[in-house]
């Protein structure tokens, strides 16, 4: 008997409300992640991956607004809890790899105490000063930092070491959910790599679930075991990612996956993704992929597609999926 989700996100709405009107940023977005699992969310940049993680650890921004949906951790709505409840669970049950390291840090305070203040918050009185500095020690240790490095302050870490510290304080508090918000945007290739592998070691030890957002499909490819493609605030196919790579079923995922390089296959002209993604102050009617879809009809421009199983875990919103090509040549794939 499979064992029952411990995230559930449930119809999700969530605008923004701006005084030119309410941006449509999460729409009716529903995924679930199990223990030890590892979720990748993908989309053009502005398409609600980060204001889903967000939402998650409910860090939104303050013209933010809940429309509706839930957010179920271990079956408690977290959208439900009042501020000092929520508080007990951030980085204790869910913690976040934040993009942009250096930003994530504040520049004044060394970077041990930066974690310390979180395992003060979650652990004491039960861990003395020496446990507290004995856990940071081993937090660092297993990031691949050498421990003495807790007594320096950001600017005086590299980018990838600062990537590293960031991923040390996500862990400090044995959360079961890390969420890992474009975790290397801004390190070189073989640093992301290193950083990449270097999560997913942890979390196999660990048996933590994580969430991998990025705008770049081939760096969480290898990472995770189920992907989620995101367009325009909306969730339009969720699967195994072997068989979303393999078989997309969206024309989005699939164009996405046509237009990335591939860096091992023979070289090959790239298929363009033509458009932008739309103003979601004013969202397209229908399906939101309708106006740079080649395979929209006029349904798509009038009704909105429901997610539709297509397969094994397979889900997609789309009304002509069919149409979309079988598969895409090895050399399509990142």
């Amino acid at each position: 008997m499979s064992s029952p989700p411990l995230l559930e996100v449930d119809r999700l709405v969530m605008h923004y409300v701006t005084e030119k009107g309410e941006v449509s940023a999460v729409e009716d977005v529903s995924f679930s992640l199990k223990k030890g699992e590892a979720l990748g969310l993908v989309g053009e940049s502005g398409c609600g991956k980060t204001s889903i993680a967000m939402s998650l650890l409910r860090l939104q921004a303050d013209n933010a607004v809940f429309k509706s949906g839930e957010i179920r951790l271990n079956g408690e709505n977290l959208l439900a809890l009042p501020e000092d409840e929520m508080r007990r669970h951030r980085w204790k049950d869910i913690a976040m790899v934040f993009q942009g390291a250096m930003n994530a840090w504040n520049p004044v305070y060394r970077v041990g105490d930066q974690i310390r203040e979180a395992l003060d918050l979650h652990f004491r009185p039960r861990l003395s000063d020496a446990e507290v500095t004995e856990r940071i020690s081993r937090l660092f240790e297993m990031v691949g930092l050498n421990p003495a490095m807790a007594n320096r302050y950001p600017h005086e870490f590299s980018g990838g070491m600062r990537q590293r510290a960031i991923i040390a304080m996500a862990l400090s508090c044995d959360p079961s959910i890390i969420i890992a918000d474009e975790p290397t945007t801004a390190l070189d290739v073989i640093v992301q790599d290193q950083i990449l592998q270097e999560l997913k070691k942890i979390q196999e030890e660990l048996g933590m679930a994580i969430i991998y957002i990025s705008h770049d499909i081939a760096v969480i490819a290898e990472v995770t075991d189920t992907i989620g493609i995101m367009y325009a605030g909306k969730l339009v196919e969720l699967g195994p990612t072997v068989e979303v790579f393999a078989r997309p079923k969206h024309p989005y995922a699939y164009l996405l996956l046509s237009s990335t390089p591939s860096v091992t296959g023979p070289r090959r002209k790239l298929a363009p993704l033509e458009g932008e993604p739309p103003n979601l102050l004013n969202p397209p009617t229908g399906c939101r992929f309708h106006p740079r879809c080649p395979y929209a009809t006029e349904r798509c421009s009038i009704d909105e597609p429901p997610m539709e199983v297509v397969g094994d875990g397979h889900q997609v919103a789309c009304w002509n999926w069919q149409e979309v090509p079988v598969t895409i040549s090895q050399e399509a794939r990142p």
